[in-house]
């Protein structure tokens, strides 16, 4: 059984994640699968993003998100937040 109720997360992924491609990536298969909202990096190191859809299809953009060899994921945090008015995907810089 698919859940397809929309709902948005907010990440924070820590580990090798800037200088590798990390928010072009996430932004790639968001698009690809619909979902809304944005990714961006932190001054720190890590990369935050907001994604809203179904959570059927953001456990798939992390998971395949995991499987890029240069990546490497340390951490991720995910919070539950309120849901947005967006209409589509947005790649920010700091």
């Amino acid at each position: 059984m698919t859940d397809n109720s929309i709902i948005r997360r907010h990440y924070r992924f820590t580990g090798i994640v800037q200088g590798v491609g990390f928010r072009v990536e996430v932004w790639k298969r968001a698009v690809d699968l619909g979902l809304r909202g944005w990714v961006k990096n932190n001054y720190d190191g890590s990369v935050e993003c907001e994604l809203q859809g179904s959570q059927e299809k953001m456990d798939h953009l992390v998971a395949s998100m995991k499987k890029i060899p240069r990546i490497h994921i340390e951490s991720i945090s995910v919070h539950q937040i309120p849901l947005k008015q967006e209409s589509g995907f947005e790649m920010m810089g700091y």
